[in-house]
């Protein structure tokens, strides 16, 4: 049997307990944790609000996003990309207002494509300057850059009097065709599609719209998406058939088409066909694409479309085509184009395949966002032509 005394217990030392101080650190854990929390959810906010503010912005500006590497003997050499190299009818713009006719491509490497120089409109074709690929291809207006009689005129909206360009056809009584141009884009965009419209005698209406240059401005000045722009639209239909159209066909390009498509659901008893080219048929998967674009994790993108719609007073859902596809009953001509990085096509894709047999005749192209008639204008001017007949 042992006489040892049992050992003491070693004494706390002084102070607050051991229970506390865990305590005290867990709540300084805590707080550091909701603090760096605060800061995540105000960057990714602030990620969110830009990307809603760039979705908005009324940008007009011209962009020239490479240099010419060398221009001579009715050529020019261009560094290569895919819309330097691409096959069809497009114009080369550069600053201060020059503007060339590009024909075929006819040499090039690995870093630089050469194509044939058909003509130059404006300016003069030097090595350095910066430079784009202009797809609508013309500038001016109808006549200087087509030959087509037109007019200068404005339609009244509720925001004030739109200009517009009327070419009148062969006569004002006859089925109007409205063209509308895309986001941030104007009424040169509708260029490519004059000629066939005029051949056919109809008269066309190129309108401008709420925040284009030379037009009023919205109380924001921001773009809404066409929640608010297919007014314009309504309005340039009010135009048309008080100045003798017997029915119109309502011609979009890009977000032109979620302006058109709108107009058609509220009231489509005037409309006797649509034709739509790379259209914004649902702005949800289009800023779903454009946050990818931008390497925007999908949270980040699904907040900036709350912001945008709470900035704006828009309800994405609303512009999801494919909902109304089945209730379809005007004829529509659609082009989509297989490259298109601005816009997301699949969409199109299912409000042709959804909509009543024979309603839509739906074109795929090759080239990017409305790129159907540069890549090849003998087809694109003969589905148009054909359709319009039809329509008319």
């Amino acid at each position: 049997m042992s006489t040892d005394a049992p050992e003491s217990a070693v004494p706390a030392p002084p102070g607050r307990p051991a229970g506390a101080r865990r305590r005290r650190r867990a709540r300084t854990l805590m707080a550091t944790i909701a603090a760096v929390a605060v800061l995540l959810c105000a960057a990714v906010g602030g990620i969110g609000w830009y990307f809603a503010g760039v979705a908005t912005e009324v940008d007009h500006t011209a962009e020239y996003p490479f240099t010419i590497e060398d221009a001579s003997d009715g050529t020019v050499t261009l560094p290569r990309e895919p819309e330097t190299e691409r096959p069809g009818t497009w114009a080369l713009v550069w600053k201060h207002g020059g503007r060339a006719l590009l024909g075929p491509v006819v040499g090039g490497g690995e870093d630089h494509v050469v194509r044939k120089v058909v003509s130059v409109s404006h300016g003069t074709l030097v090595k350095g300057a910066a430079a784009g690929i202009d797809h609508w291809v013309y500038s001016g207006d109808p006549h200087s850059a087509l030959g087509l009689d037109f007019k200068d005129v404005t339609y009244p909206s509720k925001l004030g009097a739109m200009p517009a360009w009327l070419l009148p056809g062969s006569s004002p009584k006859n089925t109007w065709v409205i063209a509308v141009h895309g986001r941030n884009a104007d009424k040169a965009e509708t260029f490519r599609a004059m000629r066939t419209v005029h051949g056919l005698g109809l008269p066309m209406l190129s309108i401008a719209y709420r925040n284009d240059v030379g037009a009023p401005k919205s109380r924001d000045h921001k773009n809404h998406l066409g929640d608010t722009e297919w007014n314009d639209v309504a309005s340039a239909v009010s135009y048309a058939r008080a100045n003798g159209a017997t029915g119109v066909v309502l011609y979009g390009w890009s977000m032109g088409g979620a302006m058109v498509m709108t107009t058609l659901r509220h009231d489509p008893s005037f409309v006797r066909g649509v034709v739509l080219d790379s259209p914004v048929m649902d702005w949800n998967a289009t800023l779903d694409k454009q946050g990818d674009a931008r390497h925007l994790p999908p949270f980040v993108t699904s907040l900036a479309k709350t912001v945008l719609e709470r900035r704006i007073g828009i309800d994405l859902k609303d512009y999801d085509q494919r909902r109304y596809a089945p209730k379809l009953r005007t004829p529509t001509l659609l082009f989509t184009t297989a490259d298109d990085a601005t816009v997301a096509n699949g969409p199109a894709f299912t409000f042709a395949r959804t909509a009543p047999p024979g309603m839509v005749t739906h074109i795929t192209a090759q080239g990017d966002h409305t790129e159907a008639w540069n890549v090849d204008p003998s087809a694109y001017e003969t589905a148009l032509r054909a359709f319009l007949a039809k329509v008319r």
